[in-house]
C-alpha cells in the first residue's frame, strides 16, 4: 500500500472534518453523495468499455498497492545474470531456474534462454514497454476524466438543489433539503476532483514512468549481455538511467568460486 497516498488523503479529510467545528455529519448528504459520486462513475463508465474500465482500476489498484523495483536492485540482478550467462557451462539451466525480483527481467531472460535471436528479443522487449506505457496512459486519462467531470456533476447537483428550493418556496420545509444539495455537491465535486481523483492522477503518471525507465534500462542490460557484453561494464552502461541523487558507483559482486572470471591477458 501506497502510505503516503493515505497519509495525504486522509489528512486532506481530517483537516476539511476539523474544519467544520466537530459538525462533520451536518456535511452529509445522502442525494449529494449519489449525484456526484455516483454521477461521475456512471458518465465515465458510458465512455468507455468494461475492458477499459477493469484495466484503468486494475492499473489504479496496482499503483497504490505496489512499488516498481528499485533500480540499483536491476542493475544487481543483471549483472549477476551477465556473469551467469559469460561464466557458467550450464547458464540456460541455471538462468531458467533462477528466481528473479523484476517480472520483466525474468521474461527477457526466459525468452532468451528459450533460443530468440537478437533483433527478435528487441522488438519483443519494445513491444512490451509500448503497451506497458499505453496502459498507464489509458489509466491516466481515465481517472483525468473523472477529475474533469466531478465539478460538473457538482454544479448539476447545485441546479437541482436550486430547483427544488425554489419549486418548494412557499414550503420553508423543503427549502433546507434542497439548500443543502446545492451546496454540498459543489463541495463534493471540489473533493472528489482535487482530493481523491486529482494525486491518483498524478500517481498513475509518475508510476507509469518509473516503470518504463525501469523496462528500458533492463532492456539495455539483457540485449547488451545477449550480445556477450562484459557484465563488468554493465554498471557505466546503466548509471544513465539512475536519478542523480541515486547514481553512486555500484560494486560489483563477487562472483562464486565455480563461476572464477579468468584472468585478463596483458
Amino acid at each position: 500500500m501506497d502510505i503516503a497516498s493515505v497519509i495525504g488523503v486522509l489528512g486532506a479529510l481530517l483537516l476539511i472534518a476539523i474544519s467544520t467545528g466537530g459538525r462533520f455529519l451536518e456535511f452529509f448528504d445522502l442525494p449529494a453523495v449519489f449525484i456526484v459520486f455516483g454521477g461521475t462513475f456512471l458518465v465515465v463508465l458510458s465512455k468507455s468499455t468494461m475492458t477499459e474500465f477493469r484495466a484503468a482500476y486494475t492499473t489504479a489498484r496496482e499503483v497504490l498497492t505496489t512499488k516498481p523495483t528499485p533500480l540499483t536492485e536491476m542493475i544487481d540482478e543483471l549483472i549477476a545474470v551477465g556473469r551467469v550467462a559469460r561464466y557458467d557451462d550450464r547458464w540456460m539451466i541455471t538462468l531458467e531456474d533462477r528466481e528473479y525480483k523484476d517480472a520483466f527481467i525474468a521474461k527477457a531472460v526466459r525468452m532468451w534462454v528459450d533460443g530468440i535471436d537478437h533483433a527478435l528479443l528487441k522488438d519483443a522487449l519494445l513491444r512490451e514497454i509500448t503497451e506497458m506505457k499505453i496502459r498507464y496512459e489509458q489509466a491516466r486519462d481515465f481517472f483525468a476524466y473523472a477529475q474533469e467531470l466531478a465539478p460538473g456533476m457538482g454544479m448539476i447537483g447545485t441546479l437541482i438543489g436550486l430547483v427544488i428550493m425554489m419549486g418548494g418556496v412557499n414550503d420553508p420545509r423543503t427549502i433546507g433539503p434542497g439548500m443543502a444539495v446545492a451546496l454540498l455537491t459543489t463541495l463534493y465535486g471540489a473533493v472528489l476532483a482535487n482530493v481523491v481523483i486529482g494525486p491518483l492522477v498524478q500517481k498513475i503518471n509518475g508510476h507509469g514512468k518509473r516503470v518504463k525507465r525501469n523496462y528500458e534500462m533492463a532492456m539495455a542490460g539483457v540485449l547488451f549481455i545477449h550480445k556477450g557484453g562484459d557484465p563488468r561494464l554493465l554498471p557505466d552502461l546503466l548509471l544513465g538511467h539512475l536519478p542523480h541523487e541515486d547514481s553512486a558507483p555500484i560494486a560489483l559482486p563477487e562472483p562464486k568460486s565455480d563461476q572464477a572470471e579468468p584472468a585478463d591477458n596483458a
